[in-house]
């Protein structure tokens, strides 16, 4: 049993709240526990100069100074730098680029990823919540006409495992979507990303106290897809409930 009472293999209480920013093209408040991310994602006024035979999606990140005790920094620092690099390369799997054109040409989208509270896991919220918000952007360009057809290719979702000593034990074991006391003290943090029908995209994972071997890898990542699937559902849920606002 876990600090907070969960299962080792039960994700925080997830909501996705469609529609949050009204002024966003498209926009989500996401969820997971007491982690918090708004998600926005609005179209460029021009693409890349250097962009060409198709569109582009990129993404930053930010956290409010009140989303952490003490107060964190407003300007971004490596961390965020980080942070916002893996969302980008998240979200572009999630896309066909050469079809992210219209009639105009080439169309660049920018997510922002904005922390209001942080209780671990805010960069695979962030993912999870930023494709919801692509998916309503992208669906709106649609209805313009500013896309000539959907460059959607699946859904791309996140989540943290690691391998922490539960409450009592002695032994770390794999533990699935982290808090912060539990990512704090975890012995291996792991992050991943994945695309629906199409496997992994992206595994961030360190030892914090040493190595770890292949079962326990293998431990880790069955907690993560497990948990990808109930956080794709609750994604499909919320792009649901938008359309039938």
């Amino acid at each position: 049993m876990r600090q907070d009472g969960r299962r080792l293999d039960q994700l925080r209480p997830v909501t996705l709240e469609p529609g949050f920013i009204g002024s966003a093209l498209g926009s989500v408040l996401v969820a997971a526990g007491r982690t918090r991310v708004i998600c926005t994602a609005s179209q460029e006024a021009r693409p890349p100069g250097w962009l060409t035979g198709g569109g582009w999606v990129t993404a930053e990140y930010a956290m409010l100074p009140g989303a952490v005790r003490p107060r964190g920094r407003r300007e971004p620092d490596g961390r965020a730098k980080e942070i916002q690099r893996l969302i980008g390369r998240s979200l572009r799997a999630g896309v066909d680029l050469a079809k992210l054109v219209g009639p105009a040409g080439p169309v660049a989208l920018t997510v922002d990823c904005d922390v209001i509270e942080a209780d671990g896991g805010t960069r695979t919220a962030a993912i999870t919540g930023g494709m919801v918000a692509l998916a309503l952007a992208v669906r709106a360009l649609l209805r313009a006409g500013t896309l000539a057809e959907d460059p959607i290719r699946g859904l791309v979702s996140a989540v943290s495992v690691g391998l922490v000593a539960a409450d009592g034990a002695e032994t770390p074991t794999a533990m699935l979507d982290l808090a912060y006391v539990e990512d704090s003290r975890a012995v291996v943090d792991l992050n991943v990303v994945m695309l629906e029908g199409g496997g992994l995209v992206e595994i961030q994972g360190t030892g914090e106290r040493g190595g770890f071997d292949r079962a326990a890898l293998a431990a880790m990542l069955d907690l993560a897809e497990a948990g990808i699937a109930a956080l794709r559902a609750a994604q499909r849920a919320a792009l649901v409930s938008d359309r039938a606002g």
